[in-house]
Order: C-alpha cells, then sequence, then structure tokens
C-alpha cells in the first residue's frame, strides 16, 4: 500500500534557506544592538560647555575708582555622562579655583555663576542644585593664581575670554572650555 502524502506539504529549500537567512539577521541586529547599547552606556565620556555669559560695564566706569564693578553672569553645563567637579574659572585673565568648595554638576544639569570684578580682583558665587547655601570664590588682585586687574580688558566693547577647568569625578580626566563674549554697557 501507499503512504497518503497529499495532507502533508513542507517547505521548499529555497524557501526555508531565505526563512533563516532572515532570522539570522534579525538575531545578529538585536544582538549587535544589545552588545553595544550596553557598551556604550558604560563609556566615559565627560564635556562642560559656557553657556548665557554677560559681562556688563556700566557707563564704561565699573573699575574706575569707587565704581560699581564690572557685573559677570554665566552657566557652565555639565554636556557628558559623569558628573564633573568645576576646579576653576578664569575670566579675562583673572582666576578663581574651586580649591576646598566642592562644586559638582551632574550630567544634563547646569550651575549658574554671578559675580563682580572690581580693582580687587574676581568674585564669583553660586548656589549648587540641591543646596541650600551658595559658595563664593575670589581672586584677589595680585595673588596666586590671579594676575592684576587690567582695566582695559573690561572697557565696553572689548572682546573678553572666558574659561572654565573641570574634572571627570569618574575616570579623573582633566576638562577645559572656553568661550569669548564681548563687554556691555
Amino acid at each position: 500500500m501507499k503512504a497518503n502524502s497529499k495532507g502533508r506539504k513542507a517547505l521548499s529549500n529555497v524557501v526555508a534557506s531565505l526563512l533563516l537567512i532572515v532570522l539570522s539577521i534579525v538575531a545578529a541586529l538585536l544582538l549587535g544592538h544589545f552588545i553595544f547599547g550596553l557598551f556604550s552606556s558604560n563609556s566615559h565620556n565627560a564635556q562642560i560647555s559656557i553657556s548665557d555669559v554677560s559681562i556688563i560695564n556700566p557707563g564704561g566706569t565699573g573699575l574706575s575708582s569707587g565704581g560699581p564693578g564690572v557685573s559677570v553672569a554665566l552657566t557652565i553645563t555639565d554636556t557628558g555622562n559623569d558628573p564633573v567637579k568645576i576646579t576653576s574659572i578664569t575670566i579675562g585673565g583673572l582666576t578663581v579655583t574651586a580649591g576646598n568648595n566642592v562644586i559638582e554638576i551632574q550630567p544634563g544639569q547646569s550651575l549658574s555663576f554671578t559675580g563682580t570684578i572690581t580693582s580687587n580682583g574676581l568674585t564669583l558665587t553660586t548656589t549648587p542644585s540641591g543646596s541650600t547655601s551658595s559658595i563664593t570664590l575670589s581672586s584677589s588682585s595680585g595673588s596666586s593664581g590671579s594676575s592684576s586687574v587690567n582695566a582695559n580688558t573690561f572697557d565696553v566693547g572689548s572682546t573678553v575670554v572666558i574659561q572654565a577647568t573641570a574634572t571627570d569625578v569618574v575616570t579623573g580626566q582633566q576638562l577645559a572650555t572656553q568661550v569669548t563674549t564681548v563687554v556691555q554697557d
């Protein structure tokens, strides 16, 4: 007797091969996405940026004897994926260092600084996120780590360089970024 084979049909060799190729490609893509996604989330990319910079010398006499000083404002943002500690900020050759103050910024967060430049130096103040007290950083004219105040540097219309340096909390890598701005009246 002959067996009845009309009720069962198999896939052709060509269709089965194509199906195996498609499944292999999908599995490779999923595995690659998982592996590279896992590795990229563990990579360390520390980076900072400076924005919202303004330097205002009211009437161009901010540094004159008894003048109100030159107002400074800037924002530093952690644009990487590791937290960073701000170590120093330099504005027009005047440097303030964090010293023992811990000024840490988490990834994606910003920290705003406001301050004044007088004939005695630069003073910046910030209030870190989650803190109730502010941190004040000061330099003195002629002290270690800063240079004397050159009034011409902050004349209205002058271009001033602002530089921030930081340390990646995870890797210890040193970071620096700088921008320029024009002194306004």
